[in-house]
């Protein structure tokens, strides 16, 4: 399978530039906003699976639709998303991506094809099928990107919606981010079959494992699935091997993972260093541009998230604004 070695310099670039953002945005909550007690309701970090985000999203097209779980905000960064927008709906104001409604695990971005994160485990999954089915009743050549944890393949929305998917032949990609646990459960005591991309095969459709602290090996599997599904309708299950750094959410201690673990993971399988040392011993960048680069991009999330946290709340009047669809009112697609 092609690596991230495969990858052009000015695409490998720009994934490192995407993967360094969420890095950084995500650090910027861990460490500022979360002590500080101003995020309203729970979040989820991505830090760790920033590789699967970037390549995946890199590998679809502009109008393609994505569907994003508890913990998208790489997703929704990846897909375009502004920074100081998902700031200001994760701390509730009223210029957030939902105007303060929604919250961290709810971010959405209708223009962007970003159909929203669903905290409910495996709830994204009839959702992708269902708006699979339209585009191919439409004709319009888009394919949906339906992101879930390993916890979700247990789930039986999860395969009510990839049957669906292989019988009626929809145009949708499941991506399984297997980052070991769900919440605190490993995987080998939820899971029979360990081996996670077999279970496409009880569905007659392609199942693949993918190294997801890669993102060139996570680009070009999802563009292969991609193409299979714009081109011949035809559904597939990626599972991208990875591992979350932090809790299963922004206060937890993770109690159930041995210490060793986690520096193990840090220091061997950090998708952010393991293109950085790439670009550094290859000499594509040398050490001040790469520090450069942190520079530029840590002072660009400082910024918007100073500016998000100077919005306004939301006033208590324009609590059901914006909350249903007016009968005969277009939406866009």
């Amino acid at each position: 399978m092609p690596t991230q070695t495969d990858l052009s310099f000015e695409q490998l670039l720009h994934f490192y530039e995407d993967m360094l953002r969420i890095r950084l945005f995500e650090e910027k909550i861990r460490d500022d906003l979360g002590p500080d007690g101003l995020i309203r309701g729970s979040t989820h970090l991505y830090i760790g699976q920033e590789a699967v985000a970037v390549g995946a999203l890199h590998a679809i097209g502009k109008k393609d639709y994505v569907l994003s779980t508890h913990r998208g905000h790489g997703h929704c960064l990846a897909k375009g998303c502004q920074p100081e927008a998902m700031f200001a709906e994760i701390l509730g104001r009223k210029t957030g991506t939902c105007k303060g409604k929604g919250g961290s695990m709810h971010i959405t971005c209708g223009e962007l094809g970003l159909l929203g994160e669903n905290p409910v485990v495996a709830g994204n999954c009839g959702l992708a099928a269902g708006v699979a089915w339209a585009c191919k009743l439409q004709g319009n050549g888009r394919i949906v990107a339906n992101f879930i944890g390993e916890g979700a393949l247990n789930n039986g929305a999860f395969h009510e919606a990839i049957n669906l998917a292989a019988l009626w032949k929809l145009p949708v990609v499941f991506i399984c981010e297997n980052n070991l646990y769900a919440i605190s459960v490993p995987v080998e005591k939820s899971t029979s079959i360990t081996d996670l991309h077999k279970r496409a095969e009880g569905y007659g459709v392609p199942g693949r494992q993918v190294n997801g602290m890669d993102a060139g090996d996570v680009y070009y599997a999802v563009k292969e699935a991609a193409d299979l599904a714009r081109s011949e309708f035809t559904p597939s299950l990626l599972v991208m091997d990875c591992y979350r750094f932090e809790g299963h959410y922004l206060t937890e201690t993770g109690r159930y993972r041995r210490k060793e673990e986690i520096i193990q993971y840090r220091r061997e399988y950090d998708p952010i260093h393991l293109v950085e040392a790439y670009l550094l011993e290859d000499c594509l960048l040398d050490v001040d541009e790469v520090a450069d680069y942190r520079l530029r991009l840590r002072q660009e999330i400082d910024e918007a998230c100073e500016r998000a946290k100077a919005a306004p709340l939301p006033e208590p009047e324009e609590a059901l604004a914006d909350i249903y669809v007016e009968a005969g009112k277009e939406v866009a697609a």
